[in-house]
């Protein structure tokens, strides 16, 4: 796929951002311009901080499957573009995963001699967040501490480098957090790839927004709902967790189903009219919860605790004791 740079807007009259959080570019892969139901981490981004009586301008720089080695250039060039035509950023999102030792280096020596000169030499004096995504639906036990430990590590480059605003955005840690409730987490994943649906996406502008400081938390969960479409394309049953009695067997069943249905599994580029999905392909909003904006915004506060905290918990997934929805009560939304 080549690159994609997209634009999106929100705005609510004449309410500015409380902290410098105006003008944003984002900088990633798939992880960033999926959930394209929200227009991707950025447009979700951009919708709650409407929802939250603030203005936003939220603008990407994306290409599947890269990291940021594979999209300076690109990033270079848009931002020499964009400064010819007057616009200036106050803040640049870069995309940043977990990745072996060696990922690890290359990714640290991209940031130390490309990003932050770039950076730096910009006379916005944007800060950084490193929105670090998850690595897979079945994390090992230790995945909370080599995410730490992966952007710890990249936050201390770019500090050194001279950069003076590093914000950790730790989504795979509120990711973690929601590892337990097997009624939430299966709904968070879009795809057989592991791409974040809609919930996802809600889920992680709600990171962003707290790290960013855009909002405190009030009523966070209730905005989160109201984001959220009636309905949504998720991962085939079983992928991210138990599947359901009568989805058990749904892959097995499905080896004789027409080549366009089980194309469903692996396509994460074209989104389908959410009626052409198979039952447990897709998960309604009226499906999950009660309350569960209240979960989402509580998985997405706790990885803040990092920052203040000495030491991690040590009970549950990664460090983090388990997050868990509220006992089952009347639905709000009934099915018919």
């Amino acid at each position: 796929m080549g690159t994609d740079i997209g634009d999106v807007h929100a705005a609510a009259s004449g309410t500015s951002i409380p902290t410098r959080c105006g003008s944003l570019v984002f900088v990633g892969n798939s992880h960033t311009y999926q959930p394209k139901e929200l227009g991707g981490v950025p447009g979700a981004f951009a919708r709650l901080a409407a929802s939250c009586g603030h203005s936003v301008s939220a603008e990407s720089v994306t290409q599947g499957g890269a990291n940021l080695s594979d999209l300076w250039e690109e990033f270079e060039s848009y931002m020499q573009r964009r400064g010819t035509e007057g616009v200036a950023f106050d803040t640049v999102v870069l995309q940043v995963g977990k990745g072996s030792a060696e990922e690890r280096f290359i990714i640290g020596e991209v940031l130390r001699h490309r990003y932050c000169p770039l950076l730096l030499s910009l006379a916005s004096n944007p800060q950084v967040v490193l929105y670090q995504t998850w690595s897979t639906a079945w994390p090992e036990p230790t995945e909370g501490e080599e995410l730490t430990a992966t952007l710890e590590e990249y936050r201390s480059v770019m500090l050194a480098a001279g950069m003076t605003e590093v914000v950790l955005a730790r989504a795979g840690h509120a990711f973690l957090h929601l590892k337990a409730d097997n009624r939430i987490y299966p709904a968070l994943w879009k795809d057989d790839m592991g791409h974040g649906s809609a919930l996802a996406g809600v889920l992680v502008a709600a990171v962003l927004a707290l790290a960013l400081k855009l909002t405190k938390g009030e009523r966070l969960g209730r905005i989160l709902e109201a984001l959220l479409p009636s309905a949504w394309r998720t991962a085939s049953p079983g992928f991210a967790g138990a599947a359901e009695f009568g989805q058990k067997a749904w892959r097995e069943d499905g080896k004789g189903a027409p080549a366009a249905v089980m194309n469903l599994l692996n396509d994460p580029e074209e989104d389908l009219p959410i009626s052409k999905y198979p039952p447990g392909m897709r998960t309604e909003r009226r499906d999950l919860p009660f309350e569960f904006g209240d979960v989402l915004a509580a998985a997405a506060a706790g990885p803040l605790e990092i920052s203040m905290a000495a030491d991690l918990p040590r009970a549950g997934q990664g460090g983090y004791a388990a997050a868990t929805s509220p006992a089952p009560k009347a639905r709000r939304w009934q099915k018919r």
